[in-house]
């Protein structure tokens, strides 16, 4: 998918209270999810215009390692249409005992990595900033966290709000936890 051919529409994602910023803690596995919307200052500009962004942090404080996979993210309106997450190919593996005494992080733009489960995705051009602060994909091992944005189809030009999930398995499948994020659509007035 190339950008400028989604429909330019306004308005953001923002939790019901109208708040932009939405955290959620998985006490079982004790990983934690934010999702910031607005938050968007890279190039280029109005991206927002034309695709949902979600800044993410994802906090593993847990005991095992967490897979984070673009099939495990789903965002459904509240007619039950879903809109795809557009991946980067943007991808990340666990520094190595010398890169990290370094402080180097190693981050690329491949599709070597694990698509995750079966929710829709679809490859998008990177253009400017949008792979370099894309959330990127692979194992969080425990004790790590990863941040970046999450860029789904546009919803507002055809909804007014709706639920983003995220399938929290581990680096094996095994299913965790569903992460639920319940969202509006804001628009200006």
């Amino acid at each position: 998918m190339a950008l400028g051919s989604c429909a330019s529409r306004s308005g953001i994602l923002v939790a019901p209270t109208g708040e932009t910023r939405q955290t959620a803690r998985d006490v079982e596995s004790g990983v934690t999810m934010v999702i910031t919307s607005g938050a968007w200052s890279g190039s280029p500009e109005g991206l927002e215009q034309e695709l949902e962004v979600l800044h993410v942090l994802v906090a593993n404080d847990g005991d095992q390692p967490i897979l984070l996979a673009p099939g495990d993210f789903e965002f459904r309106d509240r007619r039950g249409f879903r809109y795809a997450v557009l991946d980067t190919g943007a991808s990340f593996r666990p520094a190595t005992k010398a890169e990290r005494s370094s402080g180097r992080y190693d981050f690329d733009l491949e599709r070597g990595y694990d698509p995750g489960g079966p929710a829709p995705v679809e490859r998008i051009v990177p253009q400017d900033d949008i792979a370099r602060l894309a959330l990127p994909w692979g194992i969080l091992l425990p004790g790590s966290q990863m941040r970046g944005y999450l860029y789904l189809e546009g919803v507002a030009a055809s909804a007014n709000g709706g639920t983003l999930t995220w399938r929290m398995t581990t680096a094996a499948h095994q299913r965790l936890a569903d992460v639920v994020f319940e969202m509006s659509v804001s628009r200006p007035r």
